[in-house]
């Protein structure tokens, strides 16, 4: 008897009986066709995790800023008619009043002011740590919300007041980053800019320094000119005018050659000298009328590793120095205050317990700058704003959160009380408008106001302090007026955060049925446990569970409910009811608990793990060695294949290392980079000979097939070049050339051909995922040359060093969109292209993964959504919501990667391979 051979077809490589290739049939046609259904999820999808990631900014990022106040200022005359700002970009606190190896300072003239003439301390800044907001908070007096980072730091989001605006004139030099948005601000032509281009702002540049040279040399040719221009003159010689001196030098060389370099702690030198040409300049023009004020300080530090835009203490913690008009001279200190930031790494915040350890160790930190004799003053960053405003005696911005600095003054106790009374009133102000906004939105029986500060309460600590100023009491005055300015800005917390509960109880009810929604898709159309009911069932149901009654109570729910998008969710979750009727029927819970609890505890369990992980790495590492350990536990049958069972042990237990490595790289080493690039050419050229001798062997014309191959060695090639490319441009770099031309458009000629070239080759699983890794390979080469893969859980581990190779001039949009590319390249093979594999491997189909792959995401985004907070030190309130912003963001790229990955590998611009039958 002679058995019957089972017919075997090689489509795509796999090869398999045509039984098993027939019951694909239907699964392998909804993901070639991609059918309405599944695109409609998609974008349903997109849709709605878009509106749950604006949720967050909406809920915790709103703009703070009202408009409609009175502006306020000091009775009093100023003690200053001028006042100069000089703001070093990206300059450490540690980095300039510490010393260097031989005990000097690095900023000699304005260590002598510390000493002799002024009073110094440290800012303390908010994330995110950037050139803007952080800009705003000195000049505008409050932090600015990150819709400013959409704009590019370079537009204003929300109009504000400033003290700029405020003043009679304003001059300004330095950055067209910064500059403009103060002069587009303000009401009149009275703010003038002189900027460099931003052309000039090149992270690769020999010297960036000459960016704060370029500034005084047009500070110094402006005061000449002003010699030979009378109205120039006249306008100078008035009061309540400001000078603004932007210093980019530091930052940019921080970017380029990390806060240790001796190009970096140079630059600040230069900044030291050239402010004390400014002095001696500014000096002799007004003949030492000494009614100058000088104030320097920074927006933002920067981390050991040359970024900054988190909560880092190194990028929290910025100098400032004030002398002149109004500012007292140094006094001596005989304790020293608790400050609530170390300069640390891994010091976030401080607790209770560990308080001496900190005052010991900020005592340690000040012996080192060897400053601990004369009093240090620290003070938040939009505490500037009303000082500034003070001196020179112009209104405070309207918009400014800032508390006066008192101990910076060098006026009596009357002077302090009424300037303190002015600020508490100014803040007043936006407490009132605040109050009378909300109010006017919310109805009359459900608003609820603000009950320490209502409005008889606030009349009478009014009418209280003015009794005090009155009667010479002007301690308990000013003592009184920052209890004032600490309750009124309660008050405005209390009222920008009125609907935030309601808010986010919304979100967490719309989390919840997009994921119930999702898993009655999986349970229906997948599972095999629930059949599709006819017409005749469906009206034979109770009526809570009819279509029709269903859509009308969440009609009028609607209606009555300002969110709808939840109540939409949850009418979807409402029509499907039957498909949880059907599977509680059909599984007979009460009979399988062990085995619903092993289907749901176990991943849920996992999931915690990831979660928490984002906080100690060291749990993935658990995470990884049970995972391991699992399919042991439940796949006994995969002992049969013991290569199988040891590989995954291994490649788990291997994995899980790299959790306990550190998050990011400390030191540059292009020989890495450039070694995996020789690596990755020569595994690859190896690959494609097996690949076309397998080929071969299965007796397919040789020549039928060769454009594939063709594609793959160009891809190699390509990889070869682009390892070449790194090679040359960090080699420019390190010589202080820049960024070549030719390099650049290399490397955007390398990124556009790793985009094409996967849609190039065949669409077997095999070819297509080889073909696709060697198309991704260059651009995540030349991304992640200059800078290693970085943290996802972490924003600030992404610098501008890492998109070298493509652009090396300040160009937030194209520098990020660049990282986040970076970022999206694992992305598309593992989580995306993966999906087919398995597909065409385990017949599993690709949308049952993927909504499953979204159950997952979506649980750990609800979790994040939960740990964001408001309260506690930046550091943690930066992390808390970067965390959310993260995996909301891989939940949407998620979605339309399913996509772009189902293109990826099915789609082919040549004709398909058509594979010979045996």
């Amino acid at each position: 008897m002679v058995t019957k051979r089972p017919h075997f077809v090689s489509e795509n490589n796999v090869e398999m009986p045509i039984d098993t290739k027939k019951n694909l049939d239907q699964s392998s046609k909804q993901i070639f066709l991609m059918n309405t259904d599944t695109i409609c999820l998609v974008l349903a999808g997109l849709f709605t995790h878009l509106v749950f990631f604006y949720s967050i900014f909406d809920i915790y990022f709103t703009s703070p800023l009202v408009h409609g106040m009175t502006p306020h200022v000091s009775p009093l005359k100023p003690t200053a008619n001028r006042l100069v700002l000089f703001s070093a970009d990206g300059l450490r606190a540690d980095k300039f009043f510490g010393l260097d190896e031989n005990g000097q300072s690095r900023a000699p003239f304005l260590r002598d002011i510390i000493h002799t003439h002024g009073a110094w301390g440290v800012s303390h800044t908010r994330v995110p740590t950037e050139s803007r907001p952080g800009h705003v908070a000195l000049i505008a007096g409050f932090y600015e919300d990150v819709s400013a980072v959409a704009k590019g730091w370079k537009e204003n989001p929300v109009e504000f007041d400033s003290v700029f605006n405020q003043s009679r004139n304003t001059w300004s030099w330095g950055s067209p980053d910064i500059l403009p948005m103060f002069a587009k601000g303000a009401s009149g032509d009275h703010v003038f800019t002189e900027m460099y281009t931003s052309d000039e702002e090149d992270f690769a540049a020999s010297h960036a320094s000459d960016l704060d040279t370029w500034v005084f040399d047009k500070v110094k040719a402006f005061f000449e000119g002003a010699k030979s221009d009378r109205d120039l003159y006249e306008k100078l010689q008035k009061d309540k005018i400001v000078f603004f001196l932007h210093l980019l030098g530091i930052d940019t060389n921080g970017h380029s050659h990390k806060p240790h370099s001796e190009v970096y702690l140079k630059n600040i030198e230069l900044v030291d000298t050239g402010i004390k040409e400014m002095v001696k300049l500014f000096d002799d023009f007004y003949d030492r009328d000494g009614k100058t004020t000088y104030i320097m300080s920074s927006d933002h530090g920067m981390t050991n590793w040359g970024s900054h835009g988190a909560g880092n203490p190194h990028e929290t913690l910025t100098p400032v120095v004030a002398w002149g008009a109004g500012i007292r001279g140094p006094q001596e200190s005989s304790n020293q205050d608790i400050y609530p930031d170390s300069y640390s790494e891994g010091m976030s915040s401080i607790k209770l317990l560990f308080s001496f350890l900190i005052v010991l160790y900020i005592n340690l930190k000040s012996a080192e700058w060897k400053l601990q004799d004369i009093k240090r003053t620290d003070l938040n960053q939009a505490d500037i704003a009303p000082l500034m405003s003070s001196l020179v005696g112009v209104p405070y911005p309207m918009n400014s959160v800032g508390t006066l600095p008192l101990s910076f003054l060098n006026s009596s106790d009357f002077e302090k009380a009424e300037s303190i009374f002015a600020n508490a009133q100014q803040i007043l102000e936006q407490y009132q408008v605040k109050m009378d906004q909300k109010k006017s939105t919310t109805l009359s029986v459900a608003f609820r106001p603000f009950s320490k500060l209502l409005p008889s309460i606030q009349k009478d600590r009014i009418r209280n302090i003015r009794n005090l100023i009155s009667n010479g009491q002007y301690q308990l005055a000013i003592t009184e007026s920052q209890t004032l300015i600490e309750l009124g800005l309660e008050g405005l917390n209390y009222y920008h955060g009125y609907d935030r509960f309601f808010l986010g109880l919304s979100i967490v009810f719309g989390f919840v049925g997009w994921m119930i929604y999702t898993l009655t898709l999986v349970v229906r159309d997948h599972s095999g446990l629930v059949n599709v009911m006819t017409k005749l069932e469906k009206l034979s149901q109770p009526i809570w569970l009819q279509e029709k009654p269903i859509k009308l109570v969440f009609a009028i729910v609607g209606l009555a409910v300002i969110v709808l998008l939840t109540v939409v969710l949850w009418m979807f979750v409402a029509l499907r009811l039957t498909v949880f009727q059907q599977l509680f029927k059909k599984m007979n819970l009460t009979k399988n608990i062990k085995t619903v609890f092993i289907a749901i505890v176990p991943p849920v369990l996992g999931l915690e793990i990831l979660v928490m992980g984002f906080f100690k790495r060291e749990l993935l590492s658990v995470g990884l060695i049970m995972i391991a350990v699992w399919p042991l536990i439940t796949a006994k049958n995969l002992w049969k294949d013991k290569v199988t069972a040891a590989g995954w042990i291994v490649s788990c237990l291997l994995l899980s290392v790299f959790p306990l490595a550190p998050v990011v790289g400390r030191q540059i080493n292009y020989v890495y980079v450039i070694t995996s690039g020789v690596f990755v050419v020569l595994s690859a050229s190896y690959l494609i000979f097996c690949l076309k001798r397998s080929h071969e062997a299965r007796k397919e014309r040789k020549f039928r097939h060769q454009h594939i191959f063709i594609v793959n060695i160009i891809q190699v090639i390509v990889i070869g070049l682009a390892t070449y490319n790194v090679w040359t441009v960090s080699s420019s770099i390190a010589r202080s050339q820049g960024l070549p031309f030719i390099n650049r458009l290399t490397s955007y000629v390398i990124l556009v051909f790793s985009m094409i070239s996967p849609f190039l080759g065949g669409t077997s699983v095999t070819h297509r995922l080889f073909t696709i890794t060697l198309a991704l390979f260059p651009p995540y080469l030349l991304l992640m040359a200059f800078f290693g893969t970085g943290n996802i859980a972490s924003i600030n581990s992404f610098e501008p060093a890492s998109v070298y190779c493509f652009v090396t001039k300040f160009d937030p949009f194209m520098m990020g969109s660049l990282m986040m590319l970076k970022n999206v390249l694992p992305f598309v093979l593992v989580n995306n292209c993966v999906f087919h594999a398995i597909h065409f491997m385990r017949a599993i189909q690709t949308k049952a993964l993927f909504l499953i792959v979204l159950i997952m995401s979506d649980f750990m985004a609800l979790n994040f959504f939960f740990l964001v907070r408001d309260y506690g030190s930046w550091l943690e309130i930066g992390t808390s919501i970067s965390h959310y912003v993260i995996v909301m963001c891989m939940i949407i790229f998620l979605m339309v990667l399913f996509v772009l990955s189902h293109a990826l590998t099915t789609v082919s611009v040549l004709p398909r391979i058509k594979h010979s039958r045996e």
